[in-house]
């Protein structure tokens, strides 16, 4: 199970790589992308994630395969201790500052950015040892390590699931699992994993079979144990940030689309009766990590009466589930994770909000909804080119604005670790990107609006996250 297979695509803008061999001044900033997909499905190819536009600024992309599902997250006792899909980004990324400079880029000067589970990749990879001094800065694009759908609490129960399911029963330890499970088509595994879910799962809104876990067990005396693998993670991020422990010196951007949850359009499509189970079991919307011991019902009707009013879960507060979703799966970890690192780093911390609803959105048009707001996805339309996109855009559209504006802020930070500086000459961006101050992060962040213009702004959400500020004080005894 710890074979890695791991595969590379390059990208630069024309470069020559007989011009750059020997000479170090020339290379140029390397982007490193993590392709998103729930640790599920996905791929860095050029169909997903065309290159054109990043390139075209004088940096050079690197997109990468990892594996996934069962194969990259089983986690099955010693011979699978789990996050193999995490260590195969980390021998990609030893790749990259061991070969890169053969292809025209910069091992010293590695930005390492990704999406959804993608960014949920980066932030653990600045919380684990093993990717220390690999990548010098991050960018995390809706999602975080601290969102409740980016690691599991209990993970060889699923590999004993999974076994059963594909009709191997009454197995008693993981090398039994194990030895059954290598016997099986890697397909039927993949195909199998959606079976693993439990109830608990759905009522908890997560749908991701395999994840990354911490690693290690047990002992008879309560103290946890590593398996003799390497781990790449023995903590959960949660108690790392407690004890600052992560890369504190890598700058950072962090951030979110305004309607990341319209992705429950695509839940409601496969079971139309999703919103009367939710109305008779609302307190599934109570987070896991607030701590409601005997207050069950209170912060249910809290809840409740905060985001919908009056209104019952159904067709006509739809817009509310969705603002709802989005803070409980995306937004307050993004939030938290931006808090962490501008209080405990050592390197400045840039945080965005996309409100752009334009026609490069690009996860919307894939699932056929044309509900107005920035769903999940639709930001990579403005740093990618995607094949299946035949769109003629006129190169004074407002799309074609913010495409540009995003690709030059993204690879600015590449260059220089930071999206907008001053010292350079640039027409396209008239806004300063400041970096979250980190003595009024607890009551203040400042945060980039990108949209048909730029805007810094103060506290995202404003009202609905002093909601949540309020309840983990209250109950949890700390704010978010």
């Amino acid at each position: 199970m710890n074979i890695h297979t791991i595969y590379i695509h390059l990208y630069s803008n024309n470069i020559s790589i007989n011009q750059f061999s020997h000479c170090s001044e020339l290379l140029l900033p390397v982007m490193v992308w993590l392709h998103g997909g729930g640790y599920s499905f996905g791929s860095g190819n050029t169909f997903l994630y065309g290159p054109d536009y990043l390139v075209a600024e004088d940096i050079v992309l690197v997109t990468l395969n990892y594996r996934l599902g069962p194969l990259g997250f089983l986690t099955a006792g010693p011979d699978a201790p789990g996050n193999q899909g995490l260590k195969d980004q980390i021998l990609a990324l030893k790749w990259v500052r061991d070969n890169i400079a053969a292809f025209g880029g910069n091992p010293k000067q590695v930005t390492l950015f990704g999406e959804s589970a993608g960014a949920s990749s980066v932030q653990m990879l600045l919380l684990s040892p093993l990717a220390e001094g690999l990548f010098h800065r991050a960018i995390s694009q809706s999602g975080s390590a601290l969102n409740p759908w980016s690691m599991a609490e209990s993970s060889s129960e699923r590999a004993f699931r999974l076994a059963a399911n594909l009709g191997y029963l009454g197995a008693n330890d993981t090398d039994e699992i194990l030895e059954f499970l290598r016997r099986v088509p890697a397909m039927k595994l993949v195909e199998a994993a959606p079976t693993t879910l439990t109830v608990d799962d759905s009522r908890n809104n997560i749908g991701l079979p395999f994840v990354p876990v911490v690693e290690g067990y047990w002992n008879a005396r309560g103290e946890r144990e590593i398996y003799y693998e390497e781990p790449f993670m023995t903590q959960h991020p949660n108690e790392m940030y407690q004890q600052h422990k992560f890369h504190s010196n890598v700058p950072y951007i962090t951030g979110y689309n305004t309607h990341e949850a319209m992705l429950f359009i695509r839940r409601l499509r496969k079971n139309p009766k999703l919103l009367e189970i939710i109305e008779n079991d609302f307190s599934r919307m109570i987070p896991r990590d607030l701590n409601v011991t005997g207050a069950s019902e209170r912060v249910t009707r809290d809840i409740r009466q905060f985001y919908l009013g009056t209104k019952q879960v159904g067709v006509d507060s739809v817009d509310e589930m969705i603002a709802l979703l989005t803070d409980l799966m995306f937004l307050q970890g993004i939030r938290k994770t931006a808090r962490n690192h501008a209080k405990y780093g050592n390197a400045p911390v840039y945080m965005y909000r996309f409100s752009y609803d334009g026609a490069l959105g690009l996860y919307k048009r894939m699932l056929g909804i044309n509900r107005p707001g920035v769903c999940h996805g639709d930001e990579m339309g403005y740093l990618f080119k995607f094949g299946f996109f035949n769109l003629s855009l006129d190169p004074r559209s407002t799309e074609v604005l913010v495409k540009n504006r995003m690709v030059r802020m993204w690879t600015n930070f590449a260059k220089y670790g930071n999206p907008s500086p001053k010292n350079e000459e640039d027409t396209l961006l008239t806004t300063n990107w400041e970096p979250i101050d980190p003595q009024t992060v607890m009551e203040d962040i400042n945060y980039l609006d990108i949209s048909h213009n730029l805007r810094m702004r103060s506290n995202p959400e404003t009202e609905r996250q002093q909601f949540w500020d309020y309840m983990y004080g209250h109950f949890n005894g700390a704010a978010m």
